[in-house]
């Protein structure tokens, strides 16, 4: 059981690693990127609706 949580900070650590890596570029990611319109966004957020309802529809046909 001791090997298991060595494995555990390991872990933890790499995440933290992996985190702290990507936060520069996240920033750069939103500073850079192209802005969408508010027809875009309407046309995202239909797509979105229609893929949960297609979901639940599927659920509440089991």
């Amino acid at each position: 059981m001791e090997n298991l949580s060595w494995f555990k900070i390991i872990w933890a650590l790499l995440l933290g690693f992996m985190i702290w890596r990507m936060i520069p570029v996240a920033k750069h990611w939103m500073k850079n990127s192209p802005k969408g319109s508010g027809q875009e966004w309407l046309t995202a957020i239909m797509l979105l609706v229609g893929v949960g309802l297609f979901i639940f529809f599927l659920i509440g046909m089991v």
